[in-house]
């Protein structure tokens, strides 16, 4: 699959743009697929790039998570969770790896495993004040059903690396 990382662009900049009233009613439908939210049609259609409607309940998902970490952050979200390893320590990682596994249904009703394990590992990171790469994690939610799990081999690496090997602090920066 190839992304269409204009579209990513502009939908992830109309998503920024919304108001604190809209990102509200979009992370109250977190964890739901679009059939079932409510009151969000108006706001995420506005905002939806018409090229990508077969890709929707991906780019939904990332509207719906979007309001719980407003701190930003350069890098996968397999790092994002390294970070939060770092005081919370390896009884994360059974955590992590549950959220590595989980799916991502595409049938409009039922939004999968992951958009629930997702949510909570979003709210981890911005309770301990790390952030989240959006464009890197829209990315990667729009290949996550690839055939060689390469998103899900990239997280782990990131998550399970030495964490010495790796240049702390330098990608943190507060949105």
């Amino acid at each position: 699959m190839t992304l269409d990382t204009s579209a990513a662009e502009v939908f992830l900049a109309k998503l920024a743009s919304l108001t604190k009233g809209e990102i509200a009613v979009l992370r109250r439908n977190a964890g739901t697929a679009i059939l079932g939210s409510r009151k969000v049609y108006g706001i995420f259609y506005r905002i939806l790039p018409p090229t990508v409607d077969s890709l929707a309940e991906e780019y939904f998902l990332i509207a719906t998570l979007y309001g719980f970490n407003k701190l930003t952050f350069i890098g996968d979200f397999g790092e994002t969770m390294r970070r939060v390893r770092q005081s919370m320590g390896t009884s994360l990682d059974r955590r992590f790896t549950t959220l590595l596994e989980g799916s991502l249904n595409n049938d409009g009703a039922h939004p999968g495993e992951l958009a629930f394990r997702l949510r909570q590992c979003i709210m981890m990171a911005a309770s301990d004040n790390v952030g989240v790469d959006w464009r890197e994690l829209l990315y990667d939610i729009l290949l996550w059903r690839s055939s060689d799990k390469s998103v899900q081999k990239k997280w782990a690496k990131s998550y399970f690396s030495d964490q010495d090997s790796k240049n702390e602090g330098v990608n943190i920066y507060a949105g």
